[in-house]
């Protein structure tokens, strides 16, 4: 019997076997998005189960499941969907999760928010908009594209800085007012030590452009001062977080991605220049060795040369003059190559980034170039439910021979815009036989053939930045983490200029090695409690450490013994040695306390306290708080609309503080030097085996504080039309106390200047951004947005009997100042005297009077914006960007001296008939003395700086790209992309000569100035992406 029944079981089981394979059986369909798309890689899992497959690259999926299952879809900005697998053949679309995907903020120290919950402004860049003109400097990235945020850049030279700004980086009247940056939760350096105001020297790199751009996965930018409070006085000017990749979405799947880009580049703006008159003077005389192109009318008259041979070192040469251009002679086509590589793969346990990038770019002037190498490696692991932890390891070198600028006689396009005409630049060669220089004309500024060829500025960097994170959830409600930070930097500068340069004629050799090192370690607690259904809390707490330190070393020397050798054994007369030293320390406390109630109102509180190594020991402890609010009144008044679909109004205010730089509280000893300030020629000790110190030039002073800055928003976001049209807009206010200013003191002290707290700045201005999609269909989307800011500043204090604060300038006529009730930034030089009506006051022969010291104009732009749109029709794309700046004030030093040296357009009418339009300052009447605008005309400098201070308007065409991306069912290939792209491609503005977007004053608080700034380029290329 118990044979039966053993034997009745096995059947029953076999039977209960053979129905469950009958049930389970293959569920096959496509799956597309809310127009119909199919969408590949869609996971599709049975739910309850390890079993899951994805979508091919038609959409289509096959998957066993019994009738009796649910199939579970699930994909990356979409809703998941859940459906019953009671028929073989399930087709279904899922709906865009556009607002779930915006629902999570990256903010302050890594905490993450809803973004319901944010009650300040934040802008989101993502990684693919981020690199769509192939920038290979994030900063340049984020030009035009966000609210309230100022790129501006040096210029096109490679490596050159670019300074970035948030509303109106108007806050500090000489300190840094440039924003944080946070790269996965470790702040790092920005600074490109000391070379942010490239009077004499050259412009090195930012240190943002080490980051390499394909391996970023977003840009966040916390615009208000009450979401960078817990950062401490560090980012006090705004905080740009950017987070790198991470694992692959297709869990468990690894992903190759391969980028590569090729552009050319050349010059975007070139002056104007006349090109019927010879080097020489009075309008007759032809003469080589003059600067000045006042000479004779070229017609192919034969003239005595001594340039002409001086290459083969002959003596005069009789020639015919003719037109040459030495601009097209000099500069060439400029080639940038861009190649990366990158593997990431995830698992529920683990996930994994790991890239390899080089980026190699030659200049338009010759023997220049940049070329940087990057390697990046990120991982999280998680070690059980409760504990994770997380690496983020990358290394940069990068090298370069970078250009002089600003006032250095070096500086190529100094004597490349006002070479004469008649002068064959290439053809003359730029060395004798003897080895001595030849040039157009005498003096300080080579030849720029001498320059490439003879002279280098080169930079050669190493980078690490390493991170380790750790998370541990100790239990409900409660999580503790840590996260340390590392951030080394090596920078080896080498300048050099050869025995018979201009204005080192015995040559000049400085070998100055940076190196910079920040340690940040952070230690967080969080408390998460429903303190009833609706009403929830979040608390954390935690305190966190920065340490800073800064070794500069240098070795100078002022005469060489050979040529062309570029070796400390070659110099004659050195400075031994000589190392400076800086190290700060910052410690804080914070707290971040968010409350919600029914996930519509919240209220957020911070508050930090700091202590700064820099201050004075009874001041270096400041306190300094925010709040924040938020209401997503949609959902509060339950509005359920079809025109309305989400509605938020969001307030705050802060407080937030700035430390001092070092060695401003008590006296500092420094080597002795003494320079003429315009060339680096100069005196240093020791010399003649003597020793020299000095005390730095400003008095310290022991009672020093921070300053501060506080600041009010209020904001709406709004969405239309069911996502249709997205509405982002911010009023803010803000006011800067207490302000560490080094004030201008009489050299007869022993000083030139003595730390102060005063001053105040305030500022106010109005933020938008608007995006909206007119046309979605099946195969084709068309999305435009638009983002605006007016920002307004005000000096409204500077200190007792003094009006102006010197911010930068050339050491003469113009410069920018701070000044008492004007904007910050304010262009002051020679101007028009003029009468009460306006007029311009003429003397007797006709010369218009000029009087110093004349506020010319601001630098502030009235407004700014960016215009963009993408067009995507089945497999094609289409992007472009627009950047707008309306308003302020430019001085352009190129156009003056373009004048005075006789080489622009504008000095074509030389010889006709001119009566300045004015009165006579004895009379009153009408000016008719008739004058002629000829080499003695500017050389008596008739016209002041206020002839060349123009409206600073222009609108540029950023970025375009057009591409297709193949949709391939290779096993080995999952997509391809092939685009072509433009960077920098028109500018309309009236400003003549220049791009009045270029700088010569680098990333400093001076701006608004150009004076032979190396041209902006522009930039066609053709790019390819291919995943595996």
């Amino acid at each position: 019997m118990k044979l039966k029944f053993n034997g009745f079981l096995v059947l029953l089981l076999v039977l209960v076997a053979q129905l469950t394979f009958a049930q389970e059986r293959a569920v096959s369909g496509t799956v597309s998005d809310n127009t119909g798309m199919p969408l590949p890689g869609v996971s599709v899992l049975v739910k309850g189960t390890k079993t899951g497959t994805q979508t091919d690259f038609d959409g289509k999926f096959s998957i066993k499941a019994s009738s009796n299952q649910v199939l579970v879809f699930s994909y990356i900005g979409m809703k998941s969907q859940e459906v019953a697998a009671s028929s073989t053949s399930v087709n279904i679309k899922l709906a865009d999760n556009s607002v779930e995907l915006e629902s999570v903020v990256v903010t302050a120290l890594g905490i993450k928010k809803s973004d319901k919950a944010i009650g300040y402004a934040t802008t989101k860049v993502s990684g693919n908009d981020l690199n769509k003109g192939n920038n290979q400097n994030l900063v340049n990235g984020l030009s035009g594209k966000v609210s309230g945020l100022q790129v501006t850049a040096s210029g096109g030279a490679p490596g050159q800085a670019s300074r970035l700004v948030i509303r109106g980086g108007n806050k500090s009247i000489t300190g840094n007012n440039e924003p944080l940056y946070v790269i996965d939760g470790i702040p790092m350096s920005n600074a490109n030590d000391g070379n942010d105001n490239t009077v004499v020297g050259f412009n090195s790199p930012n240190r943002a452009a080490d980051i390499n751009p394909n391996d970023i996965a977003s840009v966040t930018v916390l615009k208000g001062a009450a979401g960078a409070v817990l950062y401490g006085n560090r980012g006090s000017n705004g905080v740009i977080l950017i987070t790198t990749k991470t694992g692959s979405d297709k869990a468990g799947k690894p992903v190759i991605e391969f980028t590569s880009s090729v552009g050319i580049d050349d010059a975007l703006v070139l002056p104007d220049f006349q090109t019927e008159y010879a080097q020489g003077s009075n309008g007759v005389t032809y003469q080589e060795g003059t600067s000045r192109s006042f000479g004779p009318r070229i017609t192919g008259q034969t003239v005595s040369s001594p340039g002409a041979g001086a290459a083969q070192g002959l003596g005069a040469q009789q020639i015919q003059l003719k037109v040459f251009d030495p601009r097209k002679q000099f500069l060439q086509t400029g080639i940038t190559y861009n190649n990366n590589i990158s593997l990431s793969n995830s698992t529920d346990a683990y996930d994994m980034f790991v890239s390899i990038g080089q980026s190699k770019q030659t200049s338009i002037v010759p023997n220049q170039g940049y070329q940087k190498f990057n390697g990046r490696f990120n991982s999280n692991y998680k070690f059980s439910s409760r504990f994770t932890a997380g690496v983020n390891l990358s290394y940069n070198a990068s090298e370069g021979d970078l250009a002089y600028a600003g006032q250095d006689g070096s500086n190529p396009f100094f004597a490349l815009f006002h070479a004469p005409v008649s002068w064959d630049l290439k053809g003359y060669g730029y060395e004798r036989p003897n080895g001595t220089q030849i040039n157009f004309r005498g003096g300080a500024f080579d030849n720029p053939y001498w320059t490439v060829n003879k002279n280098s500025a080169r930079t050669d960097s190493q980078r690490y930045i390493t991170g380790l994170n750790f998370a541990f959830d100790v239990a409900k409600g409660f999580k503790l983490a840590y996260r340390l930070g590392n951030d080394y930097l090596s920078d080896k500068r080498t300048l050099f200029k050869d025995i018979n340069t201009g204005g080192n004629p015995r040559g000049y050799l400085s070998y100055d090695n940076v190196t910079r090192q920040e340690t940040n370690s952070t230690l967080t607690a969080t408390f998460n409690k429903d303190i009833t259904d609706k009403f929830k809390a979040t608390l954390t707490a935690g305190q966190d450490y920065n340490n800073r330190t800064v070794q500069n070393s240098i070795i100078t020397g002022t005469e060489l013994i050979l040529p062309g050798i570029i070796n400390t054994n070659n110099i004659k007369t050195f400075s031994p040695g000589y190392i400076y030293n800086s190290r700060r320390t910052l410690f804080g406390v914070f707290g971040d306390l968010s409350l919600s109630y029914d996930n519509y109102l919240f209220l957020n509180v911070v508050a930090r306290n700091e202590w700064s190594s820099t201050l004075p020991k009874d001041n270096r402890s400041f306190f300094y708080p925010g709040v924040s609010a938020s209401v997503i009144f949609t959902d509060a008044f339950k509005i359920e609309s079809d025109v309305l679909t989400y509605g938020k109004l969001r307030v705050g205010a802060s407080k937030t503080g700035r430390d001092a730089d070092v060695y401003l509280t008590q006296p500092a000893y420094r080597k002795g030097i003494f320079a003429d300030g315009f060339t680096t020629i100069g005196i240093e000790f020791p010399f003649n085996n003597l020793a020299g110190y000095t005390i730095q030039n400003t008095i310290s002073n022991a009672n020093l504080t921070p300053e501060f800055t506080t600041e009010y928003e209020v904001g709406v976001e709004l969405k239309l039309f069911k996502d249709r049209i997205g509405l982002d807009a911010s009023y803010f206010r803000n006011v800067n106390t207490d302000g560490i200013i080094p004030l201008d003191i009489s050299p007869a002290t022993g000083s030139t200047a003595t730390i102060i707290n005063s001053g105040q700045t305030s500022s106010k201005g109005f933020e938008l951004m608007l995006r909206t999609t007119p046309i979605q269909t099946k195969d084709f989307r068309w999305d435009v947005s638009f983002n605006f800011s007016r920002i307004r500043s005000r000096v409204d204090e500077t200190y007792p009997g003094v009006d102006r604060i010197f911010l930068g300038g050339f050491g003469g006529n113009p410069a920018i100042f701070a000044v008492k009730g004007e904007r910050l930034g304010t262009i002051v030089g020679t101007g028009y005297a003029r009468d009460a009506n306006g007029k311009v006051l003429v003397d007797d022969d006709g010369i218009p009077s000029i009087l110093d010291g004349q506020i010319l104009g601001h630098t502030e732009a009235d407004w700014t914006g960016g215009l963009s749109t993408a067009i995507n029709y089945k497999n094609i794309y289409f992007t472009a960007l627009a950047d707008i700046r309306q308003g302020g004030y430019l001085y352009s030093g190129t156009g003056e001296l373009l004048d005075f040296y006789g080489v622009s357009k504008e000095t074509l009418n030389r010889n006709d008939d001119y009566i300045f339009p004015g009165v006579n300052a004895t009379t009153g009447a009408d000016n008719n003395v008739v004058v002629k605008r000829d080499a003695n005309w500017y050389g008596l400098g008739a016209y002041p700086n206020e002839q060349y201070v123009y409206k600073n308007n222009w609108v540029k065409l950023r970025e375009v790209t057009l591409g297709y991306s193949f949709k391939l069912k290779d096993k080995y290939i999952r997509s391809l992309d092939l685009g072509v792209y433009g960077r920098n491609l028109f500018i309309w503005t009236d400003v003549p000569h220049i791009d009045p977007e270029s700088s010569s004053f680098g990333t400093g608080n001076a701006q608004g100035v150009s004076r032979f700034a190396f041209p902006t380029t522009r930039t066609f290329g053709f790019n390819l992406k291919a995943q595996f």
